[in-house]
């Protein structure tokens, strides 16, 4: 049995006793880590932290030299075993009754691995399982989900594994020049048509590029079908109109159905390396390119949408060199079977082959 999921000797799942906690307490007191704390208590390190954070206590003591201090008094942080015993009866009474996750320990299990190895977002998980068919005995909403993990009630699942609890950059991550819409050869965002404004027809798609550590040259070029939400990825060498345009000529061979049906439009950005309309066209066989106003990023929202996914896999600072095609074909995968709220929690392969099924009628 891994120690890194238990909380007690006896059992996986079984709560910190408060017996437990005064043996915390005496263990901080005669100055132990934390990993040498769990394990004599039997748990993880993470399990500790977590105890520590929740019995953590401000206590005034007299002042000691070297430390700069109010008056003759200084404030010392402790954990108190008392205190930590009190929170989590607190925390347990605010659960609700029928609702304790760990009445149900698969389900504890299934939401853990779910978002923090797999990483989905707590509505992704609780939208996937009621897509497929609740299988466990105890069923929580959304709201109560997050609720738990603001309580810090699992073992091995906090804030911290949130990725969108953050606040956001609003800004676009790779830096964009300007560049007149008569400089182009293509058309301006705002002559595309109202029904794919609406993603009401399959087949046009949004284009960008994701940059690596700043210094290296590898890049990622990624596209997004705007109803399906539908990514695509390539590691390409460098962010030039050549490589772009060869990447994707490449793709012809990896999209299944007819290519000219598959891609009828492109909406780009600003980049240089999207400057090149007439062959953007040619090689993707598509109708027309549109480009974006300069620094409105929000009008490709797909785009930036799946590159947020993208980093949470390759977050920025990833040197791309030495990523292989397999993982970037791995992440890809996961994107696409990602459960959308949008979709009533199918993901996006599931949308794409109904799409391209129409297509084959």
């Amino acid at each position: 049995m891994e120690q890194n999921h238990c909380t007690t000797k006896t059992g996986k799942w079984k709560q910190l006793t408060e017996r437990d906690r005064y043996k915390i307490e005496a263990y901080f007191q005669a100055g132990l880590k934390p990993q040498e704390i769990a394990a004599y208590i039997g748990c993880s390190k993470r399990t500790i932290e977590r105890e520590r954070r929740l019995g953590m206590t401000a206590q005034l003591k007299p002042a000691t030299k070297n430390i700069k201090t109010c008056g003759d008094l200084q404030v010392q942080w402790v954990y108190l075993a008392d205190v930590a015993q009190r929170r989590h009866e607190e925390n347990a009474a605010r659960k609700g009754r029928g609702l304790k996750i760990d009445k149900d320990h698969a389900l504890a299990r299934h939401i853990e691995h779910k978002i923090k190895t797999e990483k989905w977002s707590p509505a992704a998980v609780i939208g996937e399982l009621c897509q497929r068919g609740w299988s466990y005995d105890v069923r929580i909403c959304v709201k109560t989900l997050y609720n738990y993990i603001d309580q810090q009630l699992f073992l091995e699942l906090t804030n911290d594994d949130l990725l969108y609890k953050k606040n956001r950059d609003k800004q676009t991550e790779n830096s964009r020049h300007g560049v007149a819409w008569n400089n182009r050869d293509g058309k301006s965002i705002d002559e595309r048509p109202e029904p794919v404004n609406r993603r009401e027809e399959f087949g046009h798609w949004e284009i960008d590029l994701v940059v690596g550590r700043k210094g290296t040259k590898p890049v990622i070029l990624t596209l997004v079908e705007r109803q399906t939400r539908k990514s695509l990825y390539v590691l390409i060498k460098n962010k030039s109109q050549k490589e772009v345009l060869q990447a994707l000529r490449r793709l012809q061979r990896r999209v299944k159905g007819d290519f000219t049906h598959v891609f009828k439009s492109i909406t780009a950005d600003n980049g240089t390396e999207f400057l090149d309309g007439e062959g953007l066209r040619e090689a993707a066989k598509c109708d027309e390119v549109y480009y974006a106003h300069p620094f409105s990023s929000w009008e490709r929202g797909s785009n930036e949408n799946g590159n947020r996914m993208l980093r949470r896999w390759l977050p920025k600072g990833t040197d791309f060199s030495t990523i292989k095609p397999k993982e970037l074909q791995q992440i890809e995968d996961w994107v696409n079977n990602y459960p959308r709220k949008i979709f009533d929690y199918k993901t996006a392969n599931d949308m794409y082959a109904e799409a391209i099924s129409c297509i084959k009628v």
